[in-house]
């Protein structure tokens, strides 16, 4: 099963999973935390990162939020 993991990673809190079913959930999450976490829309930096489903950076700090796709029960990693 595919999972899409929305993580927010803010400097002032602990980094945040937030897991939803499809991708588009899952960046339509990380695009309202970009917006609610920015001290201003001009800070708000999308950037194509390679194997990502979205990335935003909204702070000068290094503060961002991204999109994966991970699956569960990865057969790969059974023993």
């Amino acid at each position: 099963m595919i999972v899409y993991v929305a993580i927010v990673a803010d400097r002032h809190t602990d980094t945040e999973p937030y897991v939803f079913s499809t991708a588009e959930a899952a960046i339509k999450y990380a695009r309202h935390a970009v917006v609610d976490n920015a001290s201003s829309p001009s800070d708000i930096e999308e950037e194509t990162m390679v194997g990502w489903l979205f990335y935003a950076r909204y702070s000068e700090e290094g503060d961002a939020v991204w999109v994966i796709e991970k699956e569960i029960d990865n057969p790969e990693y059974e023993s």
